[in-house]
């Protein structure tokens, strides 16, 4: 099991998901070309809801991986996460792997085929690392309470994605997140703009219900 779930996550953690078909293999001692983002379209597309909204639940699934691959060093929590994290990426793969897509034309254009999870994770300029994103939130605290959180409306990524729906105010905080306020100045379609503008992260952190919720004073179809 647990080497099914680490393949789940070097899956989205690494980038081996592809946005349509693999690019050209690239032999021992190359390097990588480094994707450029398509300049107007650097950070978030607040001028389009259905790119923000793909683009914000990128950004909770990002961080829900990085919660759940933090937790699998944590032997009391391990288990739980992986068989937890399992079930839900079953049924939200055929949804990531849209986002990824969606996200990749978007970003990319004539490059999408060669996008992998971390070329969208530097364009809208996400963290690799679960911790500033808890905050006072222990990470114990955080692993203790994923399994129940992760099975809430707000982590059904294909519900959101089908009727439009914002995660951040899909149903009442239980759990600290840092996603896009509505009234974010990020860039516009047709406008230049830096990759700094807009909202940091998109990442989850699960806590026990009777813990305060960052998220409470946080400011809260198919692509071209």
């Amino acid at each position: 099991m647990k080497l099914i779930f680490a393949g789940i996550l070097l899956l989205g953690l690494l980038g081996a998901a592809q946005a349509e078909d693999a690019p050209q293999a690239i032999t021992p001692g190359e390097t990588r070309p480094v994707l450029t983002v398509i300049p107007e379209r650097m950070g978030y597309a607040v001028e389009r809801p259905e790119i923000l909204n793909r683009q914000r639940l990128f950004g909770l699934a990002h961080g829900l991986s990085l919660l759940a691959a933090a937790c699998l060093d944590l032997p009391a929590y391990s288990r739980q996460i992986e068989d937890a994290y399992a079930d839900w990426h079953a049924k939200q793969a055929e949804t990531i792997e849209t986002l990824v897509h969606d996200l990749a034309r978007y970003y990319f254009g004539s490059r999408a085929a060669e996008a992998e999870w971390q070329d969208l994770v530097r364009a809208l300029n996400l963290p690799d690392n679960i911790q500033p994103a808890l905050g006072e939130i222990t990470l114990h605290a955080a692993c203790a309470s994923l399994p129940a959180a992760i099975v809430r409306p707000r982590y059904e990524l294909d519900r959101m994605l089908k009727e439009g729906l914002d995660p951040a105010v899909e149903e009442a905080p239980i759990t600290p997140v840092i996603s896009p306020p509505s009234g974010i100045d990020g860039p516009q379609s047709g406008s230049s703009a830096t990759q700094g503008e807009g909202p940091q992260s998109g990442i989850p952190a699960t806590q026990d219900d009777a813990a305060p919720s960052a998220a409470e004073t946080a400011p809260a179809k198919p692509a071209e």
